[in-house]
């Protein structure tokens, strides 16, 4: 035996791990890519409280915008809600 031997059965232990973790993180990659593609193509909301989010949050969006407290009239918040610079 070479004494060489040893740790080239490390390096290649080592290559093993790595290339089982590259694999795991593609794995995971791919599977959120299908539950997003998935997700994209179902459109409305399927659920009675689904819809009720949904529609909450559209008026709260129109009762800001005729109240001129959009994003454009605020971007970094409400007034005073963020540090005050001196």
């Amino acid at each position: 035996m070479s004494p060489w031997s040893g740790a080239a059965r490390e390096a290649g232990g080592g290559m093993g791990a790595f290339v089982a973790l590259v694999a795991g993180i593609v794995g995971v990659s791919a599977w959120c890519a299908v539950v997003l593609i998935r997700r994209g193509r179902r459109g409305a909301t399927e659920n009675a409280d689904g819809l009720l989010v949904e529609q909450a949050a559209r008026l709260r969006a129109q009762q800001m915008r005729s109240e001129g407290r959009g994003f454009r009239a605020h971007p970094h918040g409400r007034p005073g809600s963020g540090p005050r610079r001196h």
